[in-house]
């Protein structure tokens, strides 16, 4: 039988451990971004008998893990075993004990055995335990700032929360953390689940019977730009998917009996445009382009919002960085054979944001920033040659190679010349005003965070 075992300080109480554990997003929050897991159903939170059934993905085959919560002392620990899964044997132990009235201890001890016995351990166990330690290093970052954000804002209320693209790469893992914080959270979508709001912007109609709840409606849907070559059919849709979205949100927020406090609209760092080496912020205005043009449409729909919500934000992102989807991992597979390389002359700037920063910025955001538009960036951006440089580093592989600016025109058209080749030198001069502090503020240490290398 094997053993692994992981403590560490986290910046609240063992009650307040355990209660963020027992709460619906917890478990999501957990889920490493390089990891591929599906829940298939789950009965239950972590009292003794709740059951979880996940579907573990890896190099193309699947795996079904089943567990359940055999033991446990409120406020105390849990504990769950494997019913059903890739090991032996799995006992699973989370503990939590007060270190002062402050600050707890989160103890994380497995016992476990491979399957095939000591054949089994001995081609597999060295393995797994470098796993092991690579996902708990992770799970513990990620609940030491969840934490640590629970106790900066407890003192703010609870919110009831829709949110738009909900279901999407960022939406879903914004959504998992809001419920963690204590906020209640719907979606809407297309295709709503039980319990959501539908909607279908395209023709115009939307399920608004239940708006009158909602404290934040947050709309981030919209048209991926990376969809395919852009020509005429697909830039409308680019467009529309944003402007007809928002101004179909905003009727229908209109309607409602009793205004949301909030209502944050998405928006991109798209708006200014190519500024080359210029620096740019809030104060500037919008540049040239199609996506600068998007952008600028899209946040005029939005603005409209303020004349019966307290406040209207502006959500202006920067290239978000996540294992799980999105640019980075669209880079990750060349870049781990040792082919990635920068694109054009590699002296345009990017503006990026790790995906936890960005999601805590939206938290902030909604409970305490003023109206107006904020660049949801880090306040290093790096130039595109220094971000590949970093990104090949953290991989432990070399970057040798370059993409002429001539042969991306050609491979993917347009949105190769706004999309990759152009610069943008965006501060996050709104959030900082606003009291946001930065957890990973440097690429590196975004990067190690996303693809498990802490």
């Amino acid at each position: 039988m094997a053993q692994y075992q992981k403590t560490t300080i986290i910046p609240c109480t063992a009650e307040d451990l355990y209660q963020w554990h027992a709460r619906d997003g917890a478990f999501e929050r957990l889920i490493p971004p390089w990891q591929s897991m599906d829940i298939l159903s789950r009965r239950g939170g972590i009292e003794k008998g709740a059951n979880i059934h996940i579907r573990l993905k890896r190099l193309g085959i699947s795996t079904d893990w089943i567990a359940q919560i055999s033991e446990g002392l409120e406020d105390s620990f849990f504990v769950d075993s494997q019913l059903k899964g890739p090991f032996e044997k799995w006992i699973h132990r989370h503990e939590f004990s007060e270190v002062d009235s402050h600050q707890c201890h989160l103890t994380d001890s497995i016992d476990y055995s491979l399957p095939a016995g000591k054949l089994g351990a001995f081609f597999g166990g060295r393995f797994v335990a470098s796993d092991l330690e690579r996902v708990f290093r992770y799970r513990h970052d990620v609940t030491k700032n969840d934490l640590a954000a629970w106790n900066a804002y407890r003192s703010y209320p609870k919110f009831n929360v829709l949110i738009s693209g909900g279901y999407g790469f960022i939406g879903s893992r914004l959504a998992n953390f809001l419920k963690g914080q204590g906020h209640s959270v719907s979606v809407l979508s297309r295709n709503p689940r039980q319990g959501d709001f539908g909607w279908d912007p395209e023709n115009g109609s939307i399920d608004s019977t239940g708006f009158n709840g909602f404290d934040a409606i947050i709309h981030l849907a919209g048209e991926n730009l990376g969809a395919g070559r852009w020509n005429d059919t697909l830039k409308k849709q680019i467009r529309t998917s944003r402007t007809n979205s928002t101004k179909l949100l905003v009727g229908a927020m209109k309607k409602m009996d009793r205004p949301a406090k909030v209502f944050i609209s998405g928006s991109a760092v798209g708006y200014y445009g190519d500024c080359g080496d210029r620096v740019v912020n809030e104060t500037d205005g919008a540049g040239n382009g199609f996506l600068a043009e998007v952008c600028k449409d899209w946040e005029a729909e939005a603005c409209l919002g303020s004349e019966f919500v307290d406040r209207v934000i502006g959500l202006r992102t920067g290239i978000v960085l996540d294992a799980g989807d999105g640019a980075l991992r669209k880079m990750l597979p060349p870049f781990k054979l040792g082919l990635g390389g920068s694109f054009g002359s590699g002296d345009q700037w990017m503006s990026w944001i790790a995906l936890e920063d960005w999601i805590a910025a939206v938290h902030h955001l909604m409970l305490k920033g003023k109206s107006g538009s904020y660049n949801l960036v880090s306040p290093n951006p790096e130039r595109n040659r220094s971000f590949c440089k970093t990104l090949a580093s953290v991989l432990r592989r070399p970057v040798f190679f370059n993409v002429p600016a001539p042969l991306l025109k050609a491979a993917i058209g347009e949105f190769a010349e706004e999309g990759l080749l152009s610069s943008c030198r965006a501060e996050p001069k709104g959030l900082s005003d606003a009291g946001y502090r930065f957890m990973y503020p440097k690429l590196g240490d975004a990067l190690k965070l996303s693809l498990g290398h802490i």
